[in-house]
């Protein structure tokens, strides 16, 4: 009998009696379950040369590239366009993510509520996204209202647009022009998508974003800089982010 419930949902095999197993044991399933990400992230290849192509071909042309997550999939996210200015030197509107989340999320979090359907498109508006632009949406289970409806008016928009998704069939892999799916299967702590689910997202955007970077000539040979402590690095990686249009104070109770 099929499991109704979607994989990322699913119970393991590998963590039955996970809460009796000593923590040697508990990171050995953990690293038995994660080889599946390598694996589905290498099997989504040929899509994820495509993201690439076409976000190195908007920044070419001057254009933008957002990002669109709810939960750990804005916090990959941030991490993401935090590192791409001062890796490769691009200026740092280039890159830019709209989040759903509290307080941790900093200026990208535009609504506390994944389930908001307006925040995302009223941003984006606010923006002028458009054609030259391109728009990627993450989300594990594929179908976040938050991330699904910033795709949709991105596309309306006539951006280009990806979503990222680990259930096979996810309604956000068609909502855009391109779908990506990562298929992780269930987590090893059920329902936890920070694990399989948000390594394989980091993994994504590292490729994805590196990719259009060495295409588009802003690989970090290019750009060397001087030595500068670890603190002063972060700080200044922190500082790159956009901040999303302000919403009113009564959008975000």
């Amino acid at each position: 009998m099929n499991d109704p419930l979607p994989r990322t949902e699913q119970r393991n095999p590998l963590s039955r009696g996970l809460g009796e197993l000593p923590a040697a044991d508990v990171i050995a399933v953990m690293n038995r379950a994660e080889h599946q990400v390598l694996a589905a992230v290498e099997q989504a290849t040929p899509l994820l040369t495509r993201a690439a192509e076409r976000v190195a071909a908007v920044f070419a042309a001057g254009g933008r590239t957002v990002f669109l997550g709810a939960g750990t999939s804005g916090r990959i996210a941030l991490q993401e366009a935090a590192e791409l200015p001062p890796t490769f030197g691009v200026p740092p509107e280039s890159f830019t993510v709209m989040a759903a989340g509290g307080a941790l999320m900093g200026p990208t979090a535009i609504t506390w509520d994944e389930d908001d359907v307006h925040a995302a498109p009223d941003a984006l508006r606010a923006m002028r996204i458009g054609p030259g632009d391109a728009v990627i949406g993450l989300a594990a289970s594929g179908t976040t209202p938050f991330v699904r409806a910033g795709v949709q008016a991105a596309a309306r928009a006539r951006a280009w647009t990806c979503g990222i998704a680990h259930n096979p069939g996810a309604p956000l892999l068609d909502d855009g022009e391109l779908g990506i799916l990562l298929d992780t299967g269930p987590e090893v702590l059920t329902g936890s998508t920070r694990l399989k689910a948000g390594t394989a997202q980091k993994l994504a955007l590292n490729r994805i974003t590196t990719a259009a970077m060495v295409l588009a000539g802003r690989w970090p040979a290019a750009h060397p800089a001087p030595p500068r402590s670890l603190a002063a690095a972060s700080a200044a990686s922190l500082q790159h982010i956009p901040v999303a249009p302000a919403l009113s104070a009564s959008a975000l109770d």
